[in-house]
């Protein structure tokens, strides 16, 4: 009688065992990447201003068909400077004070020509000024930040160079460097070197959002 009383006891004990309470169940420690922390439980990317900065002007990009170009081209002391203005499908280019018209119509371009005081309308296959919007290519990881200006990567100049070769043949660019201010490139400044001839270039971006083309009568 008492071996079935320990058999029982024994059991008892091993049944209690089994149904000891385990607890509440463990949760997943969460680890996050480099540069990341936990927000609301998830890893979320930690940038520092200067990166969230160039981030937002290269998104604004894609939604710029309004602003002003300012450019000045130095070879050693002489100067010449250009202003080309986009306001959706027009766009104006201004040199050595002649000032040309382009419109984007049904896939037509039509070129406003200066001729004197009056114009004359004609019909092309390409715009002449299309080089101009080079930045529209940028990307984030093109560029390293250093003392308030980002700078061209190495890597990444023959990807910018190509834009220039219709006009700089066999041109080598360098020390492009690019400022920004609210979001939006405010200024870019680069070197094109042609054989034994260098050009400095200085690009000012203007009145965002607030050019007005009107094309002229002909």
């Amino acid at each position: 009688m008492k071996k079935i009383f320990y058999i029982f006891m024994l059991l008892g004990l091993f049944f209690l065992q089994g149904c000891q309470d385990e607890g509440e169940p463990s949760i997943p420690t969460l680890i996050c990447g480099t540069n990341e922390e936990i927000v609301d439980g998830v890893c979320k990317a930690i940038y520092e201003p200067e990166e969230l900065a160039l981030m937002n002007a290269i998104a604004n990009i894609d939604e710029m068909s309004n602003y002003q170009l300012e450019i000045t081209i130095q070879n050693g002391f002489e100067l010449y400077d250009v202003v080309i203005e986009f306001d959706g499908d027009k766009s104006s280019f201004l040199f050595d004070g002649i000032k040309d018209y382009y419109e984007i119509k049904n896939g037509v371009i039509s070129h406003y020509v200066q001729q004197g005081n009056t114009y004359a309308k004609e019909t092309i296959n390409t715009q002449q000024n299309s080089e101009y919007d080079f930045f529209k290519a940028f990307q984030v990881s093109w560029f390293t930040y250093n003392d308030g200006k980002y700078l061209l990567n190495l890597q990444n100049q023959a990807s910018l160079q190509a834009f220039f070769e219709p006009s700089f043949t066999g041109s080598e660019l360098s020390s492009f460097e690019m400022t920004i201010v609210d979001d939006y490139i405010s200024e870019m400044s680069f070197f094109l070197q042609v054989e034994d001839i260098s050009y400095r270039f200085i690009i000012e971006f203007n009145n965002i959002g607030t050019v007005d083309i009107v094309l002229p009568t002909v």
